[in-house]
């Protein structure tokens, strides 16, 4: 629950950097809930020194009907450990990242594995994107990586969960920037005149204000109970669901509307809501990255 308040604290501000300042916690709180007592001592204590490496969640992957519960890297058991292959996309701060939390198929179940950036075979691309540019989302390459026995992250039930806790932390950003969207507008609807009278005097105008503060109680109340089952230790696999449907459809819209109650305005860079709403685009694509 306090990582879903952080994470839309943060994304009030710019989703880009949220994601690009929790990319690091997402891996850290990987290894806190599922990693061995070897695996947290070689790579936990570096997340409480001063300066926090670069680290990231790499579960989304460049492909049609992209399915994160059914990744199409691939893991293969060798003498010494992993040999893995793929492609992941979208991933924040890639080219500065150390180390990479990877989702892979082995023997035909998803799981997570630790990959350090150094590691032969790792390729790290540009990806430019249509928002979160403050991410600097890039594109990390798998060709015939070889990882030791330490690598594997956790059971197959571990990596839904993680599936489910990021698309939870979409959520939490997604209330922020909405939330960004209506604290502007407002002022704006009410300060802009046309025609004699502010533009919030008009009926349509004043309907689309007030749409966006309903729907965006509704994503918030749904992402806070989610985050309440899974704080408590139920299941919220229903509720995060239901949460990522209604953010991704509902905040989609009120970046669209934000945009709109602008006019003009909302389309130049003069504006930052022109920039909200590339930046809630992402919701209904992005599966990893981060992690509440």
């Amino acid at each position: 629950m306090a990582g879903t308040l952080v994470a839309e604290a943060l994304a009030h501000g710019d989703m880009g950097l949220a994601v690009a300042s929790l990319a690091p916690g997402s891996v850290a709180t990987a290894l806190s809930l599922w990693g061995s007592d070897e695996q947290q001592h070689t790579y936990l204590p570096a997340f409480t020194a001063d300066e926090v490496p670069a680290a990231a969640l790499a579960l989304t992957e460049p492909r049609p009907l992209f399915d994160a519960l059914a990744p199409s890297t691939t893991a293969t058991r060798t003498g010494g450990g992993f040999r893995l292959d793929g492609v992941k996309s979208m991933v924040p701060r890639g080219a500065e990242a150390e180390l990479f939390v990877v989702g892979a198929l082995l023997d035909g179940e998803p799981r997570l594995f630790l990959v350090e950036s150094g590691t032969d075979g790792v390729e790290i691309e540009a990806e430019p994107s249509m928002g979160l540019r403050a991410a600097s989302l890039s594109r990390v390459v798998l060709r015939d990586v070889a990882v030791g026995d330490l690598a594997l992250l956790g059971s197959a039930d571990d990596y839904r969960e993680c599936v489910r806790l990021s698309r939870l932390a979409w959520c939490a950003l997604s209330l922020g920037t909405a939330q960004a969207v209506l604290d502007y507008v407002v002022p704006y609807v009410n300060e802009r005149v046309a025609f004699g009278e502010p533009i919030s005097h008009r009926q349509s105008v004043a309907f689309m204000v007030a749409n966006i503060g309903i729907e965006l109680n509704g994503m918030r109340l749904v992402t806070y109970r989610a985050a309440s089952r899974a704080a408590q230790g139920k299941s919220f696999a229903r509720e995060v669901a239901l949460a990522r449907k209604l953010c991704s459809e509902r905040g989609m819209q009120i970046g669209n509307d934000g945009v709109q109650l602008l006019g003009g305005h909302g389309f130049v860079k003069e504006h930052p809501v022109e920039r909200w709403y590339r930046d809630l685009r992402a919701i209904s694509v992005l599966e990893g990255g981060v992690i509440v």
